[in-house]
Formats: C-alpha cells, sequence, structure tokens
C-alpha cells in the first residue's frame, strides 16, 4: 500500500525527483517499470484528482454586472438617487436611476462580449497518453494519469504531466510555454543538482511542453494542479489586481466631490437658517443643491468612450476583457515584454551559412546539401511551392530545409540524386547525427551536430580551426545555436570507429547558425513606444546571451551592463535595485516570481506597468501588472490572466493599442473637463443666488435636465475624437485631472457662471418675470454647455485650427441636445415639468450669444494656461 503522503500533489512537487536516479524515483513512488496495477491506478486517481488543471477563464455574468457598480463615481450616484428617494423627489430620483443603469447596461454589454469573443479563441482538445499498466501498452485520457504511470513520448507528442525520464534516446523538448526558452531543449536520464533551476532540470519533462525530437519512457511524478504547469497557474488565482490609473483618478475625484458637496450642504444649511429659512427647508434645498451638482452623465460618457476605443481596438486585432483597461493602455509607461514569440517569431531560421570553401552560391549549397541528408523532415504537401511546404520534424532541421529551399536545394531531390544507406541519429555521446549516402556510385559520409567535436579532428590547420572557434564562439555568445558539417567520402559503413580514428580523414565543410529571428515590425513599435515615452524592457526565462542579441537587434541596449540575470535579480535588494532600475534594459533567465517581482517593483516607483506575455510562466505577471497583454496563440492560462489579448500575437498591435488607449485617455480628460465645468458652474450659480438673497436661477429638475440629457449627447461625441495633438509622440499624463485641466475647469465655471449670474440680476433688477428670467437663464446654461463642447474638443490646440465637422457625432449630439432644450422651453406639456416658459426672439438671440462667450472663455482659457501648444 503507498503511504498517502507520497500520492499528496504537494509532497510530489516538493520532491527533487530530477535528482534521483530511476530507481529511487520508483522507490519514492511505490511503482515499477512495469507500471501501475488498474485497482492501484483508480485508488490514486481519487486521491489526487483528474489531472486537469481548471483555468477561469471567462468572468461569470454576476461578477461581470457587478463590476459596473463597483466604482466610487457610480457609488456617489446611487447615494444621491437615495437621497432624492428619501425625501420624495421622485422625478429626480428616476433621473438619476436611469443614469445608473444606463451605465450599468452599456458596461455589462461591452464586458459580456468582449468575454464571449475571448471564449471563441480556445479549442478544447482532449489529449491522450500511451501509459504501460500491468506491463502492458494503452491509449487512455491524460485526464486519468496519476503519479507513478509509466508513459511513452515521442516527437510531436504534447507531454500529459510532470514526469521523470528513465529512458530516452534523441530527446528534445520546446519548454518555451513554460520557461520562455526559445531553442529546444535536450534531454536525458541522467539526474541533475537538487538545487537545479526549472530550465536545467534536463531529467525532467513538464506538462504542457512539446517533445520535438527522440522518444522517451518516463514516469509521471506529479499531475493537475500538483505540476509547474499548475503550480503558476495557481500564482495567477492568488494574484491581486490592482486599481487601474483611472480608477485611482475617479476615487479620488470622488472624495474630493463627496467632500465638497459635504462642505456646501453644511454652508448652505448654515447660511440659511442664519437668515431666517426653516431648518427642515434649508435641509432639503442644500441637499437638493448637491445632489443636482453631481454629473450624472459622466458614467454614461465615460463608459462610451471606453466601449468605443474598444471597438477601435477590437478592429486592430486586440480583444479588451475590461473596459477600464482601455484608458490603462494610454497611461502605460512601462512594457515588460517577454522575447519568445513576442518579440520573435518563436521559430528556428537560418541567420548564416559560412562555408570553408568560401561564399559562392555553390559553396553554399554543398554545404546545406550535405546537411539536408541528416534531416528527417515529413514535407505534408511537397507540390506546393517550396514557401508554402507544411513541414513537420525538429526546429533545427525544419530551418535547415527551408533555406535550402531559397537555394534551389528541394529536399525531395536531394534525397533523389543520395540514396540513403545507412543513418545514425544525434546522441549525447558523439553530439552528432551521421548519414551514410550513394551517389553516381560514390559512398559518402556526412556529419551534422556540435561544430566544436567536428573541428576538433578535422583536417584544416591550427591558424583555420581558431579563426572558425572563435567565430563560433561569438555567435553562440549572441544567443545563435551553431551547427557544424563534416563529410568524407568512401566511408563503408557507420560503424563506430575508436575515438581518435573517428573523425580521420573527414573534412570540415562550415557551420550553418540559427536563430529565433524577430518579428518583423517589432523593431519599429519599440522605437515606437520610445518616442511615445514608454521604455520597453525584455523580462525572459532565455539565456543571457541570447537575450542580449535580440535586445541589440531591438535597439534597447547599445552598451554594456544592461543585462541582469535572475540569480543576480534574486539576490538583489529593492534599494540595490532602484539606484540601477534605469540602467537595466534586460532581464535574462527570470522565474515567474522574478517577473511578478520586477512589476510590482515599478509600480512602487509610480509607473504604469504593462506586460506582454504568452506562455504559462508569464501568467502571474499579467494578472499583477496594470495591464496585461497576452498573445492570441498563447496559453489558456495567459489569456485568462491578460486585460488585452492581442490576437495576431504581434508587438505592432500592443504599440497601436497603447495609441488607441492615449486617444481613449484623451478623450477621458476632454469629457472631465467639459462634464466638471458645467457642474461647477451651477455651483457658482446656486450659491452666488443663495449669497446675494435671491431666488435660485436653476430648479434640481433643469440641472439634472442639463446634466443628464443636454450634456450627455455631445459628451458621449466626444468619444469619437481621433487623437489629440501629439498625444501618441510625448509621455501619458499620470493623472486624469492635471493642473492645467484644472485651472481650465474653474476658469471656464467662474467667467460663465460670472455673466449668467449677471445677467439674472440685471434682468430681474429691470423688472421682468422671474418664470421669464428663469427660462432665459436655463436656456443660456444649456445653450452655453453645448457651444462649450466644441472648444473641449482639443484641449492643445486652437478651435480655429479644426475641421467643424470633423465630429459628425458630435454636431449630432449638439443638434440633439438644442433640440431637448428647444422642447424644454416651448412644449407646454414640458413647460410644466420644468417650470419654463415661452422664450420671445430676442431673447433666443440671447441664449446664443451667451453660447458664443462660452466659446472666447474656453480659447483665452487654453492660450492662458497652455501658450506654447497654439
Amino acid at each position: 500500500m503507498m503511504p498517502a503522503s507520497a500520492t499528496s500533489p504537494t509532497a510530489h512537487t516538493l520532491r527533487a525527483f530530477w535528482a534521483l536516479p530511476p530507481g529511487d524515483v520508483f522507490t519514492a513512488l511505490d511503482a515499477t517499470p512495469e507500471g501501475l496495477r488498474d485497482v492501484e491506478a483508480a485508488r490514486r486517481l481519487a486521491e489526487t484528482g483528474r489531472n486537469e488543471i481548471t483555468v477561469a477563464m471567462r468572468d461569470g455574468r454576476a461578477r461581470i454586472l457587478a463590476r459596473q457598480f463597483a466604482n466610487a463615481l457610480m457609488l456617489l450616484l446611487m447615494g444621491a438617487a437615495a437621497a432624492t428617494v428619501v425625501f420624495r423627489e421622485w422625478i429626480e430620483a428616476g433621473v438619476i436611476i436611469a443614469a445608473v443603469i444606463a451605465n450599468a447596461a452599456l458596461g455589462y454589454w461591452q464586458e459580456a462580449k468582449a468575454e464571449n469573443a475571448l471564449a471563441l479563441l480556445r479549442t478544447y482538445i482532449r489529449t491522450r497518453a500511451r501509459v504501460r499498466r500491468e506491463g502492458a501498452e494503452h491509449d487512455v485520457d491524460a485526464a486519468e494519469l496519476v503519479p507513478g504511470d509509466v508513459v511513452r513520448v515521442s516527437r510531436g507528442d504534447r507531454v500529459p504531466a510532470d514526469c521523470r525520464i528513465i529512458f530516452a534516446t534523441g530527446l528534445e523538448a520546446d519548454e518555451a510555454v513554460l520557461t520562455g526558452e526559445s531553442l529546444p531543449v535536450k534531454k536525458s536520464v541522467g539526474a541533475v543538482a537538487a538545487d537545479a533551476v526549472l530550465g536545467d532540470r534536463s531529467s525532467m519533462l513538464f506538462s504542457g511542453t512539446l517533445v520535438v525530437g527522440g522518444v522517451a519512457d518516463a514516469v509521471v511524478v506529479a499531475t493537475g494542479n500538483a505540476t509547474e504547469f499548475g503550480a503558476i497557474a495557481s500564482l495567477v488565482g492568488r494574484a491581486s489586481r490592482e486599481a487601474t490609473p483611472l480608477q485611482r483618478s475617479l476615487n479620488r475625484f470622488v472624495l474630493v466631490v463627496s467632500g465638497a458637496l459635504g462642505a456646501l450642504i453644511v454652508v448652505l444649511f448654515g447660511f440659511g437658517v442664519s437668515s431666517g429659512y426653516g431648518v427642515y427647508e434649508m435641509f432639503l434645498l442644500a441637499v437638493a443643491v448637491a445632489v443636482s451638482a453631481v454629473p450624472e452623465g459622466m458614467p454614461v460618457a465615460l463608459t462610451v468612450i471606453l466601449a468605443i476605443g474598444v471597438e477601435r481596438l477590437a478592429r486592430r486585432r486586440g480583444v479588451v476583457r475590461r473596459l477600464l483597461a482601455a484608458e490603462t493602455l494610454g497611461a502605460t509607461s512601462i512594457i515588460l515584454t517577454d522575447k519568445t514569440g513576442t518579440l520573435t517569431q518563436a521559430r528556428m531560421e537560418v541567420s548564416a551559412v559560412i562555408a570553408v570553401a568560401g561564399e559562392s552560391s555553390d559553396a553554399v549549397r554543398a554545404l546545406l546539401g550535405d546537411a539536408l541528408l541528416n534531416t528527417d523532415v515529413i514535407i505534408e504537401n511537397p507540390a506546393a511551392p517550396a514557401e508554402e511546404w507544411q513541414l513537420v520534424g525538429r526546429p533545427l532541421e525544419v530551418a535547415l530545409v527551408r533555406r535550402a529551399s531559397r537555394e534551389g536545394l528541394r529536399l525531395p531531390e536531394v534525397l533523389g540524386f543520395s540514396r540513403i544507406i545507412d543513418h545514425a541519429p544525434f546522441n549525447s555521446t558523439e553530439k552528432f547525427s551521421a548519414t551514410l549516402s550513394r551517389r553516381d556510385g560514390r559512398m559518402r559520409t556526412v556529419l551534422l551536430g556540435a561544430p566544436d567535436i567536428l573541428l576538433r579532428f578535422s583536417n584544416l590547420d591550427a591558424r583555420a580551426r581558431a579563426a572558425i572557434a572563435a567565430d563560433i564562439h561569438r555567435r553562440a555568445a549572441s544567443g545563435e545555436k551553431i551547427v557544424g558539417v563534416a563529410a568524407r567520402d568512401e566511408q563503408p559503413s557507420l560503424e563506430r570507429l575508436p575515438p581518435e580514428d573517428a573523425f580521420a580523414g573527414f573534412r570540415f565543410a562550415g557551420i550553418v547558425a540559427l536563430r529565433d529571428p524577430l518579428r518583423p515590425q517589432a523593431k519599429a513599435a519599440v522605437e515606437r513606444m520610445g518616442r511615445a515615452g514608454v521604455r520597453t524592457i525584455m523580462v525572459t526565462g532565455d539565456h543571457e546571451g541570447t537575450a542580449e542579441a535580440v535586445a541589440r537587434e531591438l535597439g534597447l541596449i547599445d552598451g554594456a551592463g544592461a543585462v541582469m540575470t535572475g540569480s543576480e535579480f534574486a539576490g538583489i535588494s529593492d534599494e540595490a535595485w532602484r539606484a540601477r532600475a534605469d540602467g537595466i534594459a534586460v532581464y535574462a533567465r527570470t522565474t515567474p516570481a522574478d517577473k511578478v517581482r520586477i512589476t510590482g517593483l515599478f509600480q512602487k516607483r509610480g509607473e504604469v506597468v504593462a506586460v506582454t506575455g504568452d506562455g504559462v510562466n508569464d501568467a502571474p505577471a499579467l494578472r499583477s501588472a496594470d495591464i496585461g497583454v497576452a498573445v492570441g496563440s498563447g496559453t489558456d492560462v495567459a489569456k485568462s490572466a491578460a486585460d488585452l489579448i492581442i490576437l495576431d500575437d504581434n508587438f505592432e498591435t500592443l504599440a497601436a493599442a497603447v495609441e488607441e488607449g492615449r486617444s481613449i485617455l484623451a478623450n477621458i480628460r476632454k469629457v472631465v473637463v467639459y462634464l466638471l465645468a458645467t457642474s461647477l458652474d451651477e455651483l457658482f450659480l446656486i450659491g452666488g443666488a443663495l449669497v446675494v438673497g435671491v431666488a435660485l436661477p436653476l430648479n434640481a429638475l433643469q440641472i439634472l435636465f442639463v446634466n443628464f440629457f443636454s450634456d450627455s449627447f455631445p459628451a458621449i461625441a466626444l468619444a469619437f475624437e481621433r487623437g489629440d495633438g501629439g498625444g501618441g509622440r510625448r509621455p501619458a499624463a499620470r493623472t486624469l485631472l492635471d493642473r492645467r485641466s484644472r485651472a481650465l475647469i474653474f476658469t471656464i465655471a467662474l467667467l460663465n457662471a460670472s455673466l449668467l449670474f449677471a445677467l439674472y440680476l440685471f434682468l430681474l433688477g429691470r423688472g421682468f418675470a422671474p418664470e421669464l428670467v428663469r427660462t432665459f437663464i436655463f436656456a443660456a446654461f444649456a445653450t452655453y454647455s453645448l457651444c462649450l463642447v466644441f472648444s473641449v474638443r482639443c484641449l492643445d490646440r486652437s478651435i480655429l485650427t479644426l475641421n467643424p465637422f470633423g465630429n459628425r457625432a458630435l454636431v449630432g449630439g449638439v443638434l440633439v441636445g438644442l433640440a431637448l432644450t428647444t422642447l424644454a422651453v416651448y412644449v407646454p406639456v414640458f413647460q410644466r415639468v420644468f417650470g419654463t416658459v415661452p422664450l420671445p426672439l430676442p431673447w433666443a438671440v440671447g441664449v446664443a450669444l451667451v453660447g458664443a462667450f462660452s466659446i472666447v472663455v474656453v480659447e483665452c482659457g487654453k492660450r492662458l494656461f497652455h501658450p506654447r501648444s497654439l
């Protein structure tokens, strides 16, 4: 009977199976090379659970809906609605509640649509595994594997669980999804040190990785959430989600507004009571004024701006899962990007062919022709043009076939001319593969493998060997994978020769260098980000030399000392890191925990951090970042942790998304300036009337009408503005309301409120009917706010530089607002609701003049507070 501790997932994970000999692994797991008995396998399955990792890919509908109310502005509105209900102001309550419902419905619709689109990206394929049980081999659902099972994997198989290798030949695995290392990793039976990092555990195969060469038997040591893949997935669930910059700005705004409104209520209440008004009457009036001053249209306008921005991002191949994440893109100041699959293409490509015979095309073709004899690649569509071939094989050999085809060497033709007589696959002892072939009656042996081994016994002189060795070292240090080619004629067989004679008579033909190439647009995208004030930093699990070479090619580093390894980072204090952070452009050989810590350190510095990734190893950092960006071809774990999914796996799309985020942020700032200026204007008007002791120029319903009906359509139309005078070419502002925006709001509100209040007092003093004067002030106030939006379209440039019809939605929104205002003034049923009377024509002309004056005020404010932008 196997002890419970031996089968617990935690116990397995803590065991350093990679450091144990195979026999000890079986002992630790109470298993045998013949496999488990079916009864024992069933028992262990019941104890450990199915070999599955549950990924919370989608948020539930209830959670999406609840999220729409979980922001400070919505809470403020709901508080205002509750206050109006308590005081039985049913119309005011209805308007505010309508604003809350409209905002929640818009946000829910957009986010639910994003989740549905993301769900379509998933493909669910049931993985099968070849497992040995009771001495016989079976094909089973991989979910039924348990610790102690013996499985067989070969090229093309997805590893079904974390396994300790007990037999292997020519085994290589692609572990990029887990470690970020772009090149396949050689695997073997031999134990490694107990403290070996994940990428160096060559005696292990990890769940979710891909076998790209060879064959192996391995014993399962961990399944489901106990695997390395599952451990990282669990980090995603524990990672906290910080508030976005917009949420933080809105929360600060609501705190300020709440404090100001609370103070206003106290002041108005005290002033009114001291002036002889009743306590209950003044309390009702103070609360009504405070509720009316809340910009009810702001949540709806912000939601629509975000939703339209999300739609634009979708057209640029980006799926946004949370509306607020779209704005966060615009505030991004640091991008922590992985390398493989994001900046590079996650595939091998021949970067150089160096033939000893020279640089001529004939010499290159001869070298590649010899190398092709050592490839085992299947062309699934050989009749198609070479550039459209679908190739199956080891990445290195696939790359050789593709490069040779560009030189006019088609693999089927090469193999047709040379008949393969014998072949010895690559092994870790000799470190080369060998092929014996016959062509035109002559026998020829070609070796393909480690260049230092082939070069050591070549027929070249010492000087030539030294020069080639130096080139190999330089290229390897830059992250390239180097293979050598050597050949000998008239070799009768591939039987192993004594070590000293193994390479007798072989001619060293040259080397082939391979690398994971950059994505074509990656360098330009990184440069664009730099011009926009966004710093790009590479964080990868790959080797230091490989990461540095890619970074230099991208232009991220141009000097020394810009690379920090994971081991160095793990040993550095936060204070020491802060002193060096600005000089580090690459973090290499990092772990998922390192990436999370790097993200957090930059956030503590006040940076808005975006993290990109595609593998499960990237998921914890994606979750902890301000904006997590996953690529469409990445793992479900990465996508579930991300806020933005880039469908085309292109870093260029991220650059476009940041630019779109800048437009979203600029448009949000315009809406805030526009609506807050109007609300502050209302407070100045009401406060002035109370101080002077005259009747209020606007009632609560009129203020609510302007806030939610008249202003909302132009505010929403600001979502259709495309950019804002260089917003994508300079660093983004860190706050929603910077000092210039606050100055503009105060200036606009003060000057326009002063004008309206002066007109109000003047007209009352001339003896005009109070109902007519209040209607004029109401219409002038509504019209002024509608005209104001044309100047707010761009806060950096004069209105004279803008096409007045460049935003047709804005023109339409203003016309709708004017139409609603006209209805409120001239239609009898609305006159009774809002307390208005018809305005004669001269008074209507005066309303238009007030609107024109508002534009002049804003233009003067823009020139006063931002003169160099005009």
